[in-house]
């Protein structure tokens, strides 16, 4: 239940960078995101105890998580996403 952590905070984190900010202030954020999701799971699991490998492992399900939460950000929140691409009345004809 653990791994989950760093995947949850890092989509949350993601989806807050991808929709407050854009360019180079995006991509620092996302670093600190991961790297900020990764050792909170690492430390608050007590992993760290055995070893600092696990902080790795952990850095990695918070960078998938990150981009899960940015890409979710972008698909969500681009113009157009809650109508659709075409509406029923620019559908065109029917084959």
């Amino acid at each position: 239940m653990d791994e989950i952590v760093p995947v949850v905070l890092a989509f949350a984190l993601g989806l807050v960078v991808w929709r407050h900010t854009n360019g180079s202030i995006r991509l620092i954020l996302s670093c600190c995101a991961v790297a900020l999701s990764g050792l909170a799971a690492t430390v608050l699991s007590g992993e760290f105890h055995e070893s600092w490998v696990f902080l790795l492992l952990d850095l990695g399900e918070a960078a998938f998580g990150l981009a899960l939460g940015c890409a979710a950000a972008h698909r969500l929140l681009r113009p157009g996403a809650v109508r659709g691409r075409r509406s029923a009345t620019n559908a065109g004809p029917q084959s």
